[in-house]
């Protein structure tokens, strides 16, 4: 379904088209053609360094992309062109939603349409590369420049002054992470995440070798991890440096069943900004996720009573939400706190994941059918005998 949305505040809703370095000659017919259908903001020229073109690839495009090689032989690894446009008469596509997909990013057809125009002219397919969504600016933006949109438009001209600017920049994380607070600024501009617990010393203070994540999409692997290989590195255990520390993000995908799908889809929904800086639950997700994880993910039969850190928080937010039957007493009685979540998960039409019936429900063997076979496709053999055998270790981990 197309319709035509009003432009108000969106008048300054920004959108970019690459031209690729091996596409450049046709840069002038590109140009004058937006020039028409668009306001130009402005374009930049940029360069990367040839030594980590190939990676900046890989950052930029996620898994989505098969080969990084194959890409730059398409492109060419010289300087391209960043032209960032504004539509005053925008039509937005709603697609169908797919897969476990959270947002309805609504697609701007007519950025869409005339990157397609461009690829036709060519006559090859992703030699022009656009930003058709919000979402997708967003992202484009924080990886090329390390500013979100915000930031990116206020330094924005209202019109291109006819000058193509020249800037020698890899994508925002190539030399590594200078700290948390900048590592989560690029994650709030790229990646659907939410920190699950532990975060109240962030991110200053906090566990470097346990952040447990909820996140909607592997993509977090690629930005965060710079040449992030399938092969050679773990999907679910990722390793980075940030500053002087070494600190591993434990992220779990949306649709493996961490909690109940429907759960972890308003997790995110739900999610808020915290005061220093990235996402987390709001405080009745918070609540029930760490009493859920204490009951079910650590298995009580395997520990004698709830950590005393974990205590005090669900006393805090129990008091918060005014949770009156929520005591030190009752988080001391195993079957109480299990009683306690699973009305709560029945009240809001959630269900316990560790449970046969679940399993039997949510059966993820197609799933797993067609992601096998696209990784097989894309990534070849050894990469999918690598996935197989990490997906066997996190099922093992569960029991």
């Amino acid at each position: 379904m197309e319709m035509n949305l009003k432009m108000t505040k969106d008048k300054n809703e920004i959108y970019i088209f690459i031209i690729w370095d091996k596409v450049r000659y046709e840069e002038e017919s590109i140009i004058d053609d937006l020039s028409k259908n668009f306001v130009i903001r402005n374009i930049i020229e940029v360069t990367w360094s040839q030594n980590e073109f190939l990676n900046n690839l890989k950052k930029f495009y996620g898994r989505s992309l098969p080969d990084a090689k194959e890409k730059s032989y398409v492109c060419g690894t010289g300087p391209f062109l960043v032209v960032v446009v504004s539509d005053m008469n925008p039509k937005f596509n709603q697609p169908s939603k797919s897969g476990i997909s959270l947002e309805r990013d609504y697609v701007n057809t007519n950025i869409l349409n005339c990157k397609l125009k461009y690829r036709k002219l060519i006559g090859k397919k992703f030699t022009i590369h656009s930003s058709v969504s919000k979402n997708e600016t967003e992202h484009n933006l924080t990886l090329l420049f390390g500013k979100n949109i915000y930031d990116f438009t206020k330094e924005l001209p209202t019109k291109w002054d006819g000058i193509i600017k020249k800037i020698k920049l890899d994508l925002i994380g190539t030399d590594g992470w200078k700290n948390m607070n900048e590592l989560f600024y690029v994650m709030n501009g790229t990646v659907n995440y939410v920190l699950l617990r532990n975060f109240e010393g962030m991110p200053s203070e906090f566990d470097y070798n346990d952040v447990d994540l909820l996140v909607e999409d592997e993509k977090l692997a690629y930005i965060v991890k710079k040449d992030f290989s399938l092969i050679k590195d773990n999907l679910r255990s990722i390793k980075i440096k940030v500053g002087t520390d070494n600190i591993t993000l434990n992220p779990n995908y949306l649709g493996d069943h961490y909690y109940d799908q429907k759960w972890e889809k308003d997790i995110l929904k739900r999610r808020v900004l915290d005061h220093n800086g990235f996402y987390i639950p709001n405080k009745s997700d918070y609540f029930y996720t760490l009493l859920y994880h204490v009951i079910f993910h650590n298995r009580w039969k395997k520990i004698s009573r709830i950590r005393d850190d974990y205590k005090k928080i669900l006393l805090d937010l129990a008091e918060i939400l005014m949770l009156d039957e929520i005591t030190e007493a009752s988080l001391n009685d195993k079957n109480t706190c299990k009683s306690y979540i699973e009305n709560y998960l029945k009240k809001s039409s959630y269900r316990r994941t560790d449970v046969f019936s679940y399993r039997i429900r949510y059966n993820e063997s197609f799933r797993l059918l067609r992601t096998s076979l696209f990784i097989l496709k894309t990534h070849g053999l050894g990469t999918l005998l690598f996935a197989i055998k990490e997906k066997i270790r996190l099922i093992l981990k569960l029991r």
